[in-house]
């Protein structure tokens, strides 16, 4: 006998949202409700320059993720029109994701999971706030690069030394062969 359809359709939706949970541990849950399919649009689009996704899901399907994935705690979140950003940048994908529901009220930000913990909304604005991680990379670049510049201005500035009292003992050799 087959297997109904919308039990298929079921199972297929489990499984691929198993994968992209596998494949991007790190997520967002939010409310859409009330945003259009055009902002919703503007919304992955902004969230593709930080390689990361945003899905609709179905409250059931993601629980049982979440229950198969042993992620307590955060099925008590996935309650009404449910979205899920897949990050692959987390900062940036927070940035957008805050300054979009600034802009769109309807997008309620609840929580997220990144590095193996959920972060409360607070810790989202606050991932928000940073630089983008170009400008973190190089700060850490300019600060490991910072001693060693110092170390090169310390020794050219013996060997400056060490050129200019080479030059003076020149001087006074050369001065005293004319004198006598």
């Amino acid at each position: 006998m087959e297997e109904k359809y919308g039990i298929s359709t079921k199972r297929f939706m489990l499984e691929e949202l198993a994968k992209k949970f596998a494949a991007s541990p790190d997520f967002m849950i939010t409310n859409y409700k009330g945003l259009s399919s055009l902002d919703m649009e503007t919304l992955r689009k902004e969230l593709g320059k930080s390689r990361s996704r945003y899905t609709v899901v179905k409250n059931s399907i993601v629980k049982r993720v979440f229950e198969k994935s042993d992620l307590k705690g955060i099925d008590e979140l996935v309650k009404g029109e449910t979205g899920v950003g897949f990050l692959g940048d987390a900062i940036g994908a927070s940035k957008t994701f805050v300054d979009f529901s600034k802009k769109h009220s309807s997008l309620k930000l609840k929580a997220a999971f990144i590095d193996g913990k959920i972060e409360s909304l607070d810790r989202i604005k606050h991932l928000a706030a940073l630089p983008p991680k170009e400008v973190l990379l190089s700060l850490v670049i300019s600060h490991i690069k910072s001693p060693i510049t110092g170390f090169v201005g310390v020794l050219s500035g013996c060997l400056r030394k060490l050129v200019y009292a080479i030059n003076e003992i020149k001087k006074k050799k050369e001065g005293g062969k004319e004198n006598g």
